[in-house]
């Protein structure tokens, strides 16, 4: 009997052993947006797609894994300027980083914004931008900088103008304050316009309390945060369509993770910057249906006024390779590769950027 005992503790020991080898993972991942998801669809997708399909896809390879996620958006954890840093310092797990206040920080994933007036077509410009990550590793290598992996880019669609005034030419917009964020307050040199230092968040309020006269703003956050209700003049400029967000992971927590996960979160990521950038096709198209309920006033400037806007302004898009080059960066072959790319997809820029 007591040899039978022995056997029965000995067998439910070895049973525990292997439970114990065979436990579940759990890691905790926090994501982290300062905007809101209502404002920005390629935010909305990384709570509606990007988190259920790495989900799906770790229980569909088998892997014995789960994934505890916390959502913290609209700023309640890291502010959109804080975005960068934060996820560098590990305050969040994973980071929609908004690249256009980064213009020092991050030169060359804000390349998109050097080149205004060059295509409306989001999904165009994402190919583009995703081009050159795949043929120019310095691309992604100015991420790890800030201890951090790129996981994938989205664009957004056509960044536009809303007033408190009317624009039907460039000359309506001297001795008049626009807000905006990061690199593209470039775009406002040589049009008189006094730029400000921005962003979505404090845009609305500033507007309806004449902090500035306008915003250069993408349609497809009308909706949501209700531009035209504060400044009711939306002027189509078409400034185009630019990349402005990325995904990322903190480097340490990416070191962490088991390798089928990695893969897993890249493939989806992938999946996620494809689809965000389609969404953004019609999420804009909404954004101007929308205007009626503001009682807002559309006007798109001819192609004469784009042409006079863009010429009137250095030619930014050179500056920026330049000044690349000179910190040994490949600016100038990345101006050229971009350009090519785009006349090849069937952009017609307002502007040869690169030809001049």
């Amino acid at each position: 009997m007591r040899n039978s005992t022995k056997s029965i503790a000995v067998a439910l020991a070895a049973l525990l052993l292997v439970s114990s080898a065979v436990a579940q993972q759990k890691i905790s991942l926090t994501v982290a947006a300062g905007q809101p998801p209502r404002a920005l669809a390629s935010l909305a997708l990384v709570s509606s797609l990007f988190i259920p399909e790495v989900d799906k896809r770790i229980k569909a390879a088998g892997l014995n894994v789960q994934i505890e996620w916390k959502e913290a958006y609209a700023g309640s954890l890291l502010k959109p300027i804080q975005m960068l840093d934060g996820i560098k310092d590990g305050l969040a797990d994973i980071g929609f980083v908004p690249i256009v206040f980064y213009p020092d920080k991050l030169p060359l994933a804000n390349m998109s914004f050097v080149v205004p007036f060059l295509t409306s077509d989001v999904v165009l410009m994402g190919r583009v931008m995703n081009r050159l990550y795949e043929t120019l590793p310095a691309f992604s290598a100015e991420y790890e900088r800030f201890n951090q992996i790129r996981i994938a880019s989205s664009g957004v669609d056509s960044f536009e103008l809303v007033t408190t005034f009317p624009v039907r030419r460039v000359e309506d917009l001297k001795g008049r304050k626009i807000g905006t964020g990061g690199a593209a307050l470039a775009w406002l040199r040589g049009t008189g316009a006094t730029p400000v230092q921005s962003n979505m968040m404090e845009a609305y309020n500033s507007m309806k309390t004449g902090v500035y006269d306008g915003y250069i703003v993408f349609a497809s956050t009308f909706p949501g945060l209700k531009f035209p209700e504060a400044a009711p003049y939306v002027t189509k400029v078409g400034f185009g369509a630019q990349h402005p967000s990325v995904l990322t992971v903190n480097k340490d927590t990416w070191r962490k993770l088991p390798e089928p996960v990695r893969k897993i979160m890249l493939d989806v990521g992938a999946i996620w910057g494809i689809a965000s950038d389609r969404e953004y096709m019609d999420e804009g198209d909404a954004g101007y249906k929308s205007l009626p309920r503001f009682k807002a006033h559309l006007y798109e400037l001819p192609r004469a006024e784009q042409v006079k806007w863009a010429k009137g302004m250095p030619n930014i898009a050179k500056e920026w390779a330049q000044t690349m080059d000179k910190q040994g960066l490949p600016g100038s072959k990345a101006l050229a590769v971009l350009m090519a790319e785009a006349r090849k997809a069937g952009a017609k820029p307002v502007r040869d950027w690169d030809r001049e």
